[in-house]
């Protein structure tokens, strides 16, 4: 399976494949990260924080398009 994210495919069958309770954790582990920067000093705008926040839109997508499924 791969997903078009931002222009780009997601074709990492480890995120793929990852149960709910796993991607879900992935995405707290993101936030987090972005928080602990943000409390750091770092800018929303600085490089570390736009790729987390890439990666976590990765993880959304598949997450929103799992949903999709089970609501058809």
């Amino acid at each position: 399976m791969k997903l078009l994210v931002t222009r780009r495919e997601v074709s990492d069958s480890s995120i793929l494949n990852m149960n709910d309770e796993e991607l879900q954790k992935e995405m707290m582990t993101i936030l987090r990260q972005m928080e602990e920067a943000v409390q750091q000093g770092e800018s929303l705008t600085c490089e570390h924080i736009v790729r987390l926040s890439q990666e976590l839109d990765n993880y959304i997508l598949i997450a929103q398009t799992r949903k999709m499924k089970c609501l058809n």
